[in-house]
């Protein structure tokens, strides 16, 4: 029996047989505290993120062409970093050295161009990080985080955005960055939440199937990752965040299906569009009122019951005299 990384129980349940794409593999849940996992197999994919070739030929932005290139993946990723540069902000000033490990094309450290004295990515996609050396201007390392020397570091801050989840040992990845953060640095994470309420409440059964997938290893909740962050030696706030709209919500409701590509189910809603001149601007402003605050109200709901679909971590090393 394979054994929990958290509580190291093999007391575990197989609670899946496949994933996205009819994959066949085991997906195992703790009996002991809950922690969700695939089953690990024998060989590593070490090079699984390396070739741009090999992990976007099946995951990506757009599901229905997976051949977009670096600079799509930055123009679509790009306008969605307001939230995170808003949850942060107020602990950067114009001295904070930030590291973004797994940075992909470098969106997240450019929209933060202006508002720190040093941005640095850490990237193993050759292909994203080559994007980043040719087209912004901000260092890229792209090796594995024990493998490069990061000459920039120790940092005050260090972000790591849906990265955790990929990583095959998560407690000695935390641990490796703990090594690059100022012993009064500061630790953001992001990462998918179980608890996703279209899981948890809603059961829709095509996004089971779409949720779990090869490229990640650990699913993590509010309670199993504080524990892991715990032995890792970081304590912090958790919360959950709802990006997805809920159009998104109502399009899986009914359709058992996802919207074409990311931008679809991130942008702000409206039921008039502006090519409708032909509506009276008083009803257009009032319908496109409405579904922004149901909108707002539903994802304010779903947060306040943890049932948003990423978990946020943002916190300090236990031990500030590291």
């Amino acid at each position: 029996m394979a054994k929990c990384l958290i509580c190291e129980s093999s007391d575990n349940q197989v609670i899946r047989r496949k994933l996205r794409y009819e994959i066949e593999r085991d997906v195992l849940k703790c009996n002991q505290c809950g922690f969700v996992f695939l089953r690990p197999l024998e060989k590593k994919l070490s090079v699984y993120y390396e070739d741009d070739k090999v992990y976007r030929q099946q995951y990506g932005p757009d599901l229905k062409n997976f051949s977009t290139g670096c600079r799509e993946r930055f123009n679509t990723y790009y306008p969605f970093q307001n939230f995170i540069t808003r949850e942060i902000e107020h602990l950067l000033n114009s001295n904070t050295k930030i590291l973004d490990v797994g940075c992909s094309t470098g969106h997240f450290l450019h929209s933060l161009k202006g508002k720190v004295k040093t941005r640095i990515g850490l990237e193993l996609n050759q292909a994203e990080a080559e994007f980043i050396r040719n087209n912004l201007d901000f260092k890229v390392y792209s090796e594995p985080l024990d493998v490069a020397r990061i000459e920039e570091g120790p940092f005050d801050f260090i972000t790591s955005l849906q990265v955790l989840e990929h990583i095959e040992d998560p407690i000695k990845f935390l641990k490796q960055i703990a090594e690059n953060l100022k012993a009064d640095g500061y630790l953001y994470l992001e990462v998918p939440n179980i608890n996703d309420v279209i899981i948890s409440c809603y059961q829709v059964k095509g996004y089971e199937n779409f949720y779990y997938r090869e490229p990640h290893l650990y699913y993590f909740s509010p309670a199993t990752l504080k524990k892991l962050l715990d032995q890792a030696g970081f304590s912090g706030e958790i919360k959950t965040v709802q990006r997805y709209n809920f159009l998104n919500h109502l399009h899986w409701l009914m359709t058992n299906r996802p919207q074409d590509n990311f931008v679809l189910g991130n942008n702000e809603l409206e039921l008039v569009t502006a090519t409708a001149r032909q509506v009276d601007p008083e009803i257009k402003i009032e319908l496109n009122n409405f579904i922004k605050k149901v909108d707002r109200e539903y994802k304010e709901l779903l947060v306040k019951y943890d049932l948003g679909e990423s978990l946020t971590f943002i916190g300090q090393k236990k031990d500030k005299n590291q």
